[in-house]
């Protein structure tokens, strides 16, 4: 995690309340050692140091934790506070609900429902003012914060089974596998982040200790991810992508790599909300993003090098993964 850098979009994004309330913020920024011309450039990359000090600066000149994008701030502290009785709960579960009421004594803005009517977890979040963020970004970055630190707390990684999104796909969608490492779909009905019910009974097992530690870093504990992370479907895409084929390999082959049965592998990526097939989907999906971004490959070079039979066959692939399709992706971010 060294090396870790995050687009300037982000950037941009999370000083768009600091200067609709405060005008440009070029010079605060460079009397901080962050260089605005860096954050403005929209392909640059920002370093991991230079992020962090960015959210504690616009938390604090803000003393707004929803950084200038809902009608009333957010005062700094209602995380730690929030985080305070979360740690007491019993469960995930618990957790949830009592997180989600915190939250409405905080905000009429943001409204955030547990639904476990379905076969899976439900977690959405709804902005009641959505043109205070323009761009999604508090809708996103409070989906990331409520599934890093809920897994923090449990000590476990939340396995996401798919996230849905009311925006249409973003122009930084290739920046989602670090951010939602699962199916994304937008244009959606809600924004929400679907998860293994079985993970609602895991235990709370953080110390209050623990937590202003954690609190103390913030936010880079919740944007950088710990190496640590042991989920079977974090250790299967790891080793997909350490591959030196072309072409993927089949679950039998993966299953005896990580020294177990199939059936194993199948039963325990199911219990995190995975399957084989769609990690294979999501690291092909990212693979031609990339592709369709970064590279000058035509549509074929593309679909063959991803193991592809044809073009069509990959066409309505990357249409089911992004909801348009590669010409459109690449059309949209030239």
């Amino acid at each position: 995690m060294k090396n870790l850098t995050f687009s300037s979009h982000y950037a941009r994004a999370a000083l768009y309340g600091l200067e609709q309330n405060q005008g440009d913020s070029s010079a605060l920024l460079r009397s901080k050692n962050i260089d605005p011309r860096l954050i403005r450039e929209p392909l640059a990359r920002i370093p991991t140091d230079q992020f962090v000090r960015l959210f504690r600066l616009i938390w604090k000149r803000l003393d707004d934790e929803f950084m200038g994008r809902t009608r009333q701030p957010c005062r700094v502290g209602h995380f730690h506070l929030m985080g305070s009785l979360a740690v007491h709960a019993d469960n995930l579960q618990q957790l949830l609900q009592e997180s989600i009421r915190c939250y409405r004594l905080f905000s009429d803005d943001i409204v955030i429902r547990l639904d476990t009517r379905g076969e899976e977890a439900e977690l959405s979040l709804q902005h009641r003012s959505p043109q205070l963020d323009p761009d999604n970004f508090l809708v996103e970055w409070l989906l990331l914060v409520w599934h890093r630190l809920s897994g923090w707390l449990i000590d476990r990684k939340i396995v996401l089974s798919k996230a849905t999104f009311t925006h249409p796909l973003p122009a930084h969608f290739d920046e989602y596998r670090f951010v939602f490492p699962c199916r994304c779909y937008f244009s959606q009905a809600r924004n929400s982040l679907f998860f293994s019910k079985n993970l609602l009974t895991m235990p709370v097992v953080r110390s209050a200790a623990e937590l202003d530690e954690f609190i103390l870093n913030s936010p880079r504990d919740l944007i950088v991810w710990s190496e640590e992370d042991d989920s079977m479907t974090t250790q299967v895409r790891r080793l997909l992508e350490s591959g030196a084929s072309d072409r993927l390999p089949n679950l039998d082959w993966v299953a005896e790599q990580l020294h177990t049965t199939s059936y194993t592998l199948s039963r325990k990526l199911k219990s995190e909300g995975s399957s084989y097939q769609k990690i294979k989907d999501n690291l092909r999906r990212d693979q031609a993003v990339v592709m369709l971004t970064r590279q000058n490959l035509s549509i074929a070079d593309i679909s063959a090098q991803l193991g592809f039979a044809e073009p069509g066959a990959f066409s309505r692939a990357f249409k089911g993964w992004t909801g348009v399709s590669p010409l459109a992706y690449r059309q949209q971010e030239q």
